[in-house]
């Protein structure tokens, strides 16, 4: 055993047995010609028993190795060195283990190695991810980022002046320069190509709308206010029926507005003061309620067909008509014909109740009938 300890460097090569939980009996340890005739400090002898060296935590691996067949490996962190130990029961001739036969190999260096290589390789892979990231984000830059952010701002630039655009000569799209030779490039091409074939197209339309429009407006426009009167309202209610027969879950509602105290305007200042209150009432209407249709059925009776938008924030819309018609009562700058006053009411079709548009358009009345009379109440 001492040869081969001293062949192959080995730090312990040693056969113990278990005493009791907490100590082991040495029964053969070998040893090289240094540590045997040189240095002798520390030599186990024949039947040498551990004191306190040894836990049960130490112990734990030796007793296992005591029960299992085969070598059993397993790392040990000694008070002298962190060794590598290969574990062998022997066993008497009826298969009990008497002892153990255990070779510990010191891996102290080979740790420090692998963990001086480890923090070698971790920080080569950290400069080499930190130099690949920097040159992939300065690539993306040139050839993505960049070049998007310019066709970003030519589209949005586009988008803010053809918005409402009645005029098609005003429609130019401004390509910018983009030369990456990638699909950036092709998605600039294809943008122009678009908002040209998206500006004839709208020639084509605009064209085709404002025959019709001709046609159509003198039936369906009122005459006084510009948008659309009892006839247009008509028309509308029709496609909506039509629509609801298809799809009885429709959602839309109904506003229904009064101009208050028009009969005594005119009476006090003349139908031509009254016609300027119809109108403001008109503009107002058509500002809160920019997403749907607004029409003038009577004299001074409004109807809005809510849909999208409006539908979703009808409650924020009222109360924003009602502001501003606050703000007129008592803005003093104001004749009395501009300070309108005005009953509003609105309710949405609901399948349960509703069986045409009528319906809700009575029920939408019978809401602003009742703010006409608590208008009344509060002002007597």
């Amino acid at each position: 055993m001492d040869g081969i300890k001293e062949d192959f460097d080995i730090h312990y090569l040693y056969i113990l047995t278990l005493v009791d939980e907490s100590h082991i009996m040495s029964v053969i340890s070998a040893e090289n010609y240094y540590d045997r005739y040189v240095d002798t400090e520390g030599n186990l002898y024949l039947g040498w028993i551990s004191d306190d060296e040894y836990d049960e935590e130490d112990i734990a691996p030796l007793r296992r190795a005591m029960e299992e067949e085969g070598i059993t490996f397993f790392e040990q962190d000694t008070e002298w060195s962190y060794d590598y130990t290969g574990a062998l029961a022997l066993r008497a001739e009826d298969g009990e283990p008497y002892a153990i036969l255990a070779v510990d190999v010191d891996i102290t260096d080979i740790r420090a190695l692998i963990k001086d290589r480890t923090m070698e390789t971790s920080v080569l892979i950290i400069i080499l991810g930190i130099i690949f990231t920097m040159t992939f984000l300065i690539w993306a830059r040139k050839n993505i980022t960049a070049p998007i952010l310019l066709l970003e701002e030519g589209v949005v630039a586009f988008a803010g002046k053809s918005h409402g655009q009645r005029d098609v000569t005003l429609l130019q799209y401004e390509e910018p320069e983009i030369h990456t030779e990638n699909e950036v490039e092709l998605l600039s091409h294809a943008v122009t190509q678009m908002t040209e074939d998206m500006q004839g197209y709208v020639k084509d339309i605009l064209s085709a709308e404002e025959k019709a429009d001709q046609m159509e407006g003198l039936a369906i426009k009122d005459a006084l206010t510009g948008i659309r009167n009892k006839t247009g309202y008509d028309r509308e209610v029709a496609k909506l029926e039509k629509t609801l027969s298809e799809d009885p879950e429709l959602s839309f509602g109904i506003v229904m507005i009064d101009l208050n105290y028009l009969k005594k305007m005119n009476d006090t200042y003349g139908h031509d003061k009254g016609n300027i209150s119809i109108k403001r009432l008109s503009i107002l209407a058509c500002t809160v309620f920019t997403h749907s249709p607004v029409f003038r059925v009577g004299g001074d009776e409004f109807v809005v067909i809510l849909t999208g938008w409006d539908l979703e924030r009808i409650e924020h819309l009222i109360r924003q008509f009602n502001d501003i018609l606050s703000q007129y009562a008592a803005d003093e700058s104001l004749e009395p014909w501009e300070k309108i006053s005005a009953s509003i009411g609105y309710t949405m079709y609901d399948p349960k109740k509703d069986t045409c548009v009528e319906d809700v358009f009575k029920r939408a009345d019978e809401e602003m009938y009742k703010c006409k009379q608590e208008m009344h109440a509060a002002r007597e």
